[in-house]
């Protein structure tokens, strides 16, 4: 099982720098900007990059984090006074409460009862919810980082469906470069988790992923291993 809490003493400089983390958090944004919202729910909010970033592109009344780690959450309270979070398991609960916006990266491949996490995240839209979940292969690292599973298109459309949301925007990002990354840092995935995920960046290791940062720029919107959506929450809560 993995540990959120050590996780989160490492992770800081890989969720700043990494090129996969700097690109979802760039899609969503993209996919934010499109629809009215003043609100919003960070679900396995992290050390709060996305949060703040939404923060910086519009005036928002009401901002809040979740995340199932304890000592994350503290940090962030003390980091971002302005803000709300909240420790919680979304494959087990919810809060209760609602925001026009919800985001959900990364998060659910993590949950057991992924179904039901896709239900609480329902009852906390109020209008949209934007999802990014990885596709294809799982790989070693992906395990160690605590993936269940990997989803397909259609199939996180159906549950999207089933659990009254409307897809409405949604395609595979990353081929070649995201793709060949991955199969590159899976030759060696110990020592790769060990540079690129156990700590402080060096000058070295900032280097080489701003240069495979710049590459991700020519990834494909069609083809790839990682998923990215938006749906709209279905007028009234029947999910509850």
């Amino acid at each position: 099982m993995t540990d959120y809490e050590r996780g989160w003493a490492q992770w800081g400089d890989m969720i700043r720098y990494s090129p996969a983390p700097f690109h979802r958090r760039r899609l969503i944004l993209r996919l934010a900007d499109e629809v009215p919202f003043e609100s919003v729910i960070d679900v396995g909010c992290g050390n709060g990059e996305l949060l703040a970033a939404l923060n910086q592109r519009r005036p928002l009344r009401r901002l809040v984090g979740v995340d199932i780690a304890a000592s994350i959450i503290d940090q962030n309270r003390r980091a971002f006074p302005g803000f709300e979070f909240h420790q919680m398991d979304i494959g087990s609960a919810c809060l209760p409460t609602e925001c026009d916006l919800v985001v959900c990266s990364e998060v659910i491949e993590h949950v057991v009862e992924w179904e039901q996490a896709l239900v609480h995240l329902r009852r906390m839209c109020a209008g949209h919810l934007i999802v990014t979940v990885p596709a294809g292969r799982m790989f070693p690292i992906d395990r160690l980082m605590g993936h269940h599973r990997h989803f397909a298109l259609d199939t996180l459309r159906e549950a999207l469906r089933r659990a009254r949301f409307v897809p409405e925007r949604a395609w595979c990002w990353g081929f070649p470069f995201h793709t060949a990354y991955k199969y590159l840092i899976n030759l060696a995935p110990g020592a790769s988790v060990r540079r690129f995920s156990g700590g402080g960046y060096s000058a070295t290791t900032r280097a080489i992923a701003t240069l495979i940062t710049w590459l991700f720029y020519l990834n494909s919107r069609h083809l790839g291993s990682q998923l990215v959506i938006r749906a709209r929450a279905l007028d009234g809560n029947a999910a509850r």
